[in-house]
């Protein structure tokens, strides 16, 4: 057992000053009497063997993974199963009332977080949204994590695109939202649809699935204005009409060009 202390420090009365003992750190080899904390993220297999194999060379380097009272793993728990590849110790220190939102505010302030880790957190705690997001993710491979946040919510804003896409050190404020496991998510029906919808148009453009494109087609799918079947038969006689834009106003200006090919009466699908 190894106590944690300030270094010494000397003053100018030569006199040794030592700080407050805080908490203690053990060693142990018994890597059994560790457990995984409900929600914490997948660990990353590659990491972990990375992490193993310096520790055969190099050997466990003081450095304490954080448990709490129940010996739930809050802080290293890919030290700990590289430990345990690498048949080494570790140390580590009990921090009593610790939960899993510790976790993620430990993790948050060291920006290794991502997105998906927070949604696979929540999904395995048995969160609905995420869970039905992760299903969303995975039959919707094709198209990106953040585009696919946006569909699930129904909604393509930019304060939509905000929240999929900002990340932040703060604890608070609507970035913050999906972090905490209080995202909800929309229609999954509806988003599967718009999925299908914007998948069509793959054929006439490979940028189908860019972030921009599909928040426009989002919004344009949920107008009363706009028929998608039509849009389709207006492509269809324009095949390459279609071209990468810097932003969703330039998309919807193009799409409602071609929406508009030889029709007498013009729709607006800009406002």
């Amino acid at each position: 057992m190894y106590n944690t202390t300030a270094a010494p420090m000397a003053n100018n009365s030569n006199h040794v000053q030592t700080g407050k003992e805080v908490n203690k750190v053990y060693k142990t080899n018994d890597l059994s009497i560790f457990k995984q904390i409900d929600g914490n993220r997948v660990p990353n297999l590659q990491h972990i063997k990375r992490l193993a194999d310096s520790i055969r060379v190099y050997g466990m380097k003081c450095n304490p993974i954080l448990v709490n009272e129940r010996m739930e793993v809050i802080d290293g728990q890919h030290r700990l199963m590289a430990a345990k590849e690498a048949e080494s110790f570790v140390y580590y220190i009990i921090v009593n009332g610790y939960s899993l939102n510790e976790v993620h505010t430990l993790n948050l302030n060291q920006k290794n977080w991502s997105k998906k880790d927070f949604m696979d957190g929540y999904a395995n705690m048995g969160i609905e949204s995420y869970i039905k997001l992760r299903d969303f993710i995975n039959k919707n491979d094709d198209f990106g994590f953040s585009s696919c946040i946006a569909l699930c919510q129904n909604i393509g804003t930019a304060s939509t695109r905000t929240l999929a896409c900002t990340s932040s050190n703060k604890l608070d404020g609507s970035a913050q939202i999906f972090e905490h496991g209080t995202w909800k998510c929309g229609d999954i029906y509806l988003a599967q649809d718009m999925a299908n919808k914007i998948r069509m148009i793959q054929t006439y453009y490979s940028g189908y699935n860019r972030q921009t494109f599909i928040l426009t087609m989002m919004r344009l799918l949920q107008k009363e204005t706009f028929d998608f079947n039509e849009f389709m038969h207006k492509l269809r006689l324009q095949p390459t009409a279609i071209v990468d834009c810097a932003n969703t106003e330039q998309y919807r200006t193009l799409i409602e060009d071609i929406y508009n090919y030889r029709s007498r009466n013009k729709v607006s699908l800009r406002y």
